[in-house]
């Protein structure tokens, strides 16, 4: 894992994948081709973050800085992670999109062009065991949105998977979208959020 000092991480990392077999030899000296099948656990996630203002107007993605912590960035030969910093992962790519209604979608609350700020970084090993927290701020200092990014990632796992153990969940995917909205006090209305392609309504967490 390529990190500036401090533990900063602010590009796209590349695709890293894990793998080990146990009971099994292979000889360059052999007389026979011969394979051996190992699974592969993908240990780079991509979480892309979109915020989009209920009023439809534009955010100011250049006055948005978003980050993940986690101590992530050290990894065993088992695919453990081992003692390490707190690493800050910070986004690769910020951009602002938009998308218009249409003259044949009707206008609600006089909406009529849909804007959003998009974010994308690229985290290590997500581990059950670990806290990663995402946070977004603006220019000011103020957080617009803290969330321990794990517990997040699982509110889809009903939908998706749920009786798949949350670690296994986490080993197979390797994207996240997630899409918060924001209030007229340029606040996260944190009633939902979108998760993939999941409403996730939040009555019953906290976070």
């Amino acid at each position: 894992l390529e990190r500036a000092e401090g533990g900063i991480v602010k590009e796209d990392l590349k695709s890293l994948f894990h793998g080990r077999t146990e009971g099994n030899s292979v000889s360059r000296t052999a007389e026979s081709n011969g394979n051996v099948e190992i699974s592969l656990t993908k240990n780079t996630n991509n979480i892309r973050i979109i915020l989009q203002h209920i009023s439809g107007a534009p955010v100011d993605v250049n006055n948005l800085h978003f980050t993940i912590t986690d101590k992530n960035g050290l990894m065993n030969y088992d695919n453990t992670l081992l003692d390490d910093e707190v690493i800050t992962y910070k986004a690769w790519r910020k951009e602002a999109g938009h998308a218009s209604m249409g003259e044949q979608v009707e206008a609600i609350n006089g909406i009529t062009e849909i804007n959003v700020a998009i974010a994308e970084l690229t985290v290590s090993r997500l581990v059950v065991e670990n806290e990663p927290i995402l946070t977004i701020t603006n220019d000011l200092g103020e957080r617009i949105v803290t969330i321990p990014l794990i517990d997040t990632a699982l509110l889809s796992k009903r939908f998706e998977n749920s009786s798949m153990a949350d670690q296994e969940f986490l080993d197979r995917q390797d994207e996240y979208n997630m899409t918060f909205f924001l209030d007229d006090g340029d606040k996260w209305m944190d009633a939902y959020i979108y998760i993939n392609s999941w409403k996730v309504v939040l009555s019953n967490h906290d976070l």
